[in-house]
């Protein structure tokens, strides 16, 4: 009788186990329209997954009538994976509403009950958009995208209001290298089949970091009418001077699918008409803020929120052994765009070149990671030394303030190490079994007497005027490296074609090893920045705009401007294009060496 109950026992346990581990696999969600247009009807769904329960009540949505509902589906599925069975199944309840008035819609949260555990749905929210101004009263809101094609008409022109691209900003006014996001948005109320861009936007003035695009439909109202839209690209900018900075208008391609209404004798049918229409986006503002005056010692650029943090690893160091002392700045802004810091390390440390390692991801509408440098010292002398701390300084545009973080400095003891010479070399006996070696046996030196003065000898006037000559050498060496230093822009002037024949040969290797994104954003690099040393001004004051004014001013043709100008348009466009095949690709390479040969004989006018 004991081994029944216990059995039963077992079993009871067993069963309410499984009822607890189904319950827990339970989940109830709801899922609404992101918009809808007022005058038109939508559904809400509420989803319960593994579980069974009676359908909730429909919830009451301000702005809206409920039509009818509940309509229950189910759906299960079962999946094998390496002989485990998996079974998931679920049940939707759907509510119909009809959308009465334009404004945001709550959602609440709806709860059912599953094997004695209480279930919640997620609250959720949309818009009902307004109807269209023109759209007639009979035809109600008719649904962008040409999607309700019983009141559609039949038409093969596409206005100007058809079709939209726009570039917007997230932000109207901000800081100097604070973020922005720019996003290209098509605007459209007909069926789109293919975008080409012609001459994309170019954000002149920023550092750019193009952000991942979904390809997410939606329904926004603009200017009194309801399209369809998609985003096209989206960028992170850092803007790297003040006042209005403007982005150029792009221009696209855009193949539409119209209807065109077709009479056949006794019926009436619609086929579809393609079209190619040629559009061109809006030019983009944005308000630059120069950063406050004055800017405290030590400030960088840096414009977030961040930490930072410092490391001596190991703490306890010995001469002639080498130590890392790591700089660790984290937080959120231009944290890929920081500069390195100079430690001030004491006498006595040899300090070598530091390494950066920057990791950094999108997070929102800013970049949030870690800016790490690593400096490693070698120790020469041993005693107590003292690694001063570098404070951190950055803008934080949230507060509009300038924010100073403190690092602890270091006292350190070093050690003495290992020695890396030896003074001398202790003599030792040699053992009188080796026959083949000899002992070395000191004996008294004999001096030798010279007579005569030394300024007599050939060798001493020679080696006067050797010396002589080297110093005159020094002298002029040395003048000349002062003019050189002084002379910056003839410093710049003389590298700029050794650096360009050096970002040249970097985009060659991508191109050779197929990387096509990275050929061109080298190449377009190279061109820049050799045109920025040749004309000896700052990247950020060269511009598309005003690139040919400054190039003939110095003294160049308009065939070698234009083909310096053609060059960065076509790595410009190409960055968004299908990809090329090597024979372009190469072409264009050899097209860029040519324009840096071509600009490299021109001399500056006097």
């Amino acid at each position: 009788m004991s081994n029944v109950k216990l059995r039963i026992t077992f079993l009871s346990a067993l069963v309410c186990l499984f009822a607890f581990a189904a319950a827990a696999q339970a989940s109830f969600k709801a899922i609404a329209p992101r918009n809808v247009v007022e005058g038109r009807n939508f559904s809400i769904t509420f989803r319960l997954t593994n579980g069974e329960a009676n359908a909730p009540k429909a919830p009451q949505l301000q702005g809206c009538t409920l039509i009818y509902g509940p309509s229950v589906s189910t759906m299960q599925s079962t999946e094998i994976i390496n002989g485990h069975m998996s079974s998931t199944s679920s049940v939707d309840y759907s509510y119909t509403y009809s959308a009465d008035k334009a404004g945001t819609v709550n959602v609440p949260a709806l709860s059912v009950n599953v094997g004695g555990t209480t279930l919640s749905s997620n609250p959720v929210s949309f818009k009902i958009l307004p109807p269209d101004s023109n759209a007639a009263p009979s035809q109600g809101a008719r649904q962008p995208g040409g999607r309700h094609e019983e009141t559609a008409e039949a038409t093969h022109r596409i206005s100007p209001d058809d079709l939209l691209i726009r570039i917007s900003f997230n932000k109207t006014h901000v800081y100097e290298q604070e973020a922005v996001v720019a996003t290209i948005k098509v605007y459209t109320t007909n069926d789109i089949t293919q975008i080409m861009p012609k001459k994309q936007p170019v954000f002149e003035g920023f550092l750019s970091e193009e952000l991942p695009v979904t390809n997410q439909i939606d329904t926004e109202h603009y200017n009194g009418r309801n399209y369809t839209t998609a985003v096209l690209k989206r960028c992170l900018l850092y803007p790297q001077k003040s006042g209005k900075l403007t982005i150029n208008s792009g221009q696209y391609d855009v193949v539409v699918r119209t209807y065109e209404t077709v009479n056949m004798g006794y019926f009436v049918t619609r086929r579809p008409v393609q079209q190619t229409v040629t559009t061109n986006s809006n030019q983009a503002t944005l308000v630059v803020e120069a950063l406050p005056e004055p800017r405290p010692d030590g400030f960088n650029g840096a414009v977030g929120t961040f930490t930072v943090s410092t490391e001596l690893n190991p703490e306890l160091l010995r001469t002639n052994e080498a130590a890392t002392y790591s700089y660790i700045v984290k937080g959120t802004g231009n944290i890929k765009y920081l500069s390195t810091p100079e430690i001030d390390f004491p006498a006595g440390m040899d300090r070598y070149t530091p390494k950066t390692d920057i990791s950094a991801d999108v997070a929102g509408a800013d970049m949030t990671g870690t800016f790490r440098v690593d400096y490693t010292i070698v120790p020469q002398e041993p005693g107590k030394f003292v690694i001063p701390g570098r404070p951190f300084v950055y803008f934080n545009p949230a507060e509009k303030k300038y924010v100073t973080l403190d690092t602890k400095a270091y006292d350190v003891n070093v050690a003495r190490g290992a020695a890396t010479s030896v003074a001398g070399v202790e003599q030792k006996a040699i053992d009188n079994t080796i026959t083949d070696i000899r002992h070395i046996h000191s004996s008294p030196a004999t001096p030798v007497v010279h007579t005569g003065f030394i300024f007599h000898s050939v060798w001493y006037w020679m080696a006067y005027f050797i010396i002589v000559a080297l110093l005159v050498g020094a002298i002029f060496a040395y003048r000349r490296t002062l003019r050189m230093r002084a002379d910056v822009g003839g410093r710049r002037l003389a590298r700029a074609n050794r650096v360009a024949l050096k970002r040249l040969r970097s985009a060659r290797s991508f191109m050779q090893s197929g990387q096509t994104d990275e050929f061109y954003q080298e190449l377009a690099r190279a061109l820049w920045g050799y045109v920025s040393d040749k004309l000896g001004i700052a990247p950020s004051q060269l511009l598309r705009d005003n690139i040919a004014s400054k190039l003939h001013d110095y003294g160049a043709d308009d065939s070698a401007t234009q083909q310096i100008i053609d060059v960065l348009d076509e790595c410009e466009q190409a960055r968004f294009t299908p990809d090329h095949s090597a024979a372009e690709v190469s072409a264009l390479y050899d097209r860029a060496a040519a324009a840096i040969n071509n600009l490299e004989g021109v001399k500056k006018r006097k």
